[in-house]
């Protein structure tokens, strides 16, 4: 379950607040509205704000080491292609010695 934080904070950078900088923080499901307390306590025009932040969030994918090569050798080779099409094959067998565990994906 994903969890978002509505809260109502002082929202003007330039002035310090009249009271505190939080006046209520609550935790919500995501994806649900702003609860009715919090929207009762809020003033148009008074300098506090509601804000919504993500709480819980998915894990980072990252690429496995032969996908990161496989993208970089790839990469290489494109850009080789286009900067030097008659010299291309050269230099990628340059690149690929002089730094053999980069394009490995390490």
């Amino acid at each position: 379950m994903e969890l978002a934080r509505y809260s109502l904070r002082w929202g003007n950078p330039h002035r310090d607040p009249p009271g505190p900088r939080v006046l209520a923080s609550m935790l919500v499901q995501r994806g649900a509205p702003c609860p009715a307390e919090m929207m009762a306590q809020w003033v148009a025009g008074a300098g506090y704000v509601i804000c919504w932040e993500l709480v819980t969030q998915k894990p980072i994918r990252r690429w496995s080491k032969a996908a990161k090569g496989r993208v970089r050798r790839t990469n290489l080779r494109r850009r080789l292609e286009r900067k030097f099409p008659l010299l291309a094959e050269i230099f990628i067998a340059e690149a690929l010695a002089s730094r053999p565990g980069y394009y490995d994906g390490e």
